[in-house]
């Protein structure tokens, strides 16, 4: 992939019963706005020549950040991050979304945040994956978190079958921006060590996330949570959509067994064809559970704690 030019296990794995337990967000005024993701399926259209746009070949080929971010504005200051409201630009689009800074030295690993299908008449910034986001940042890591295209306050060019390639591409611009201001001092990213990077994603975050994970190699540990992972695949496509023998990231899969959006069996292969690519992995069932565990007893603080374990085994102890 070019380099960008401008600013920018298992089901049967035991929790230790005395493991601490990762913080989950100190701020109010982000949990209390949260929204939880409405089961809504948008319409698509067709789009021609689409392995020549869409495919991990394509996307691997193009150009990235080119245009500017913008820090607009500190958001809330939490006593371990500072949270700040930014907007860039990709590929003519504004994209609107926040990012989490740790208070401290660092240099700390950087995770990428990405947020599931919510209607746009729902949508905030600050949605159900900010707690996430929020317990990540507070465990010693920088956290992006875009809000991807077609996603209030972003701009909307409006759904195309594009094979998520679009949310892909908001997510490699906003990154290109990063690698350019990652160490300079004074930036908002001096500390930011981009050797050392995973990424979080849920539902259609989560099938944004399979795809990133082969276009940025630093990408070391993926937790993918009730993903979007057999809708849009190789065979389906006809082209290259992703492929789990050509990165070297660990994956960490959740899903609720009650999942009406997004069946268990989805993960359930997923886990499997990680098994065949001989994949680093580990896949985490919840009993009953359903698509968001968002106020949902102990499994959200349950995955919280797997995702931060997750996070720290792979991108500070090796």
């Amino acid at each position: 992939m070019k380099k960008p030019q401008v600013f920018v296990l298992l089901l049967g794995l035991m929790i230790s019963a005395c493991a601490p337990v990762a913080q989950v967000p100190s701020s109010e005024n982000a949990t209390s706005k949260a929204t939880l993701p409405v089961i809504v399926q948008p319409t698509l259209t067709a789009s021609p020549d689409a392995a020549s746009l869409y495919s991990l070949e394509a996307l691997a080929s193009r150009e990235y950040g080119q245009g500017e971010l913008t820090i607009e504005y500190p958001w809330h200051n939490e006593k371990e991050f500072t949270r700040y409201y930014i907007t860039y630009d990709s590929d003519g689009l504004i994209i609107h979304g926040f990012v989490n800074i740790p208070k401290g030295k660092g240099p700390f690993p950087v995770v990428i945040a990405l947020h599931g299908y919510i209607s746009a008449s729902e949508y905030e910034t600050l949605d159900y994956s900010t707690r996430y986001a929020d317990a990540i940042a507070q465990n010693g890591y920088i956290v992006l978190h875009p809000n991807m295209r077609n996603f209030p306050p972003s701009d909307s060019p409006g759904r195309i079958r594009d094979f998520q390639a679009g949310y892909v591409i908001d997510v490699l611009n906003l990154l290109a921006y990063v690698r350019k201001e990652a160490g300079q001092k004074g930036s908002l990213f001096e500390n930011a060590d981009l050797s050392r990077m995973g990424i979080w994603g849920h539902s259609l975050g989560g099938g944004v996330a399979l795809r990133v994970t082969n276009l940025v190699p630093e990408i070391k540990a993926a937790v993918l949570y009730g993903a979007v992972s057999q809708r849009y695949t190789n065979d389906s496509a006809g082209f290259n959509v992703y492929d789990l023998t050509a990165t070297d990231a660990a994956f960490s899969v959740h899903h609720g067994t009650a999942d009406t959006t997004i069946d268990v069996s989805w993960s359930k292969r997923l886990c499997e064809q990680f098994e065949e690519a001989g994949r680093e992995h580990e896949c985490f069932f919840y009993e009953d559970a359903p698509h968001t565990f968002l106020r949902q007893g102990n499994d959200d603080p349950l995955l919280i704690r797997r995702t931060v374990d997750f996070f720290n085994r792979l991108l500070k102890t090796r």
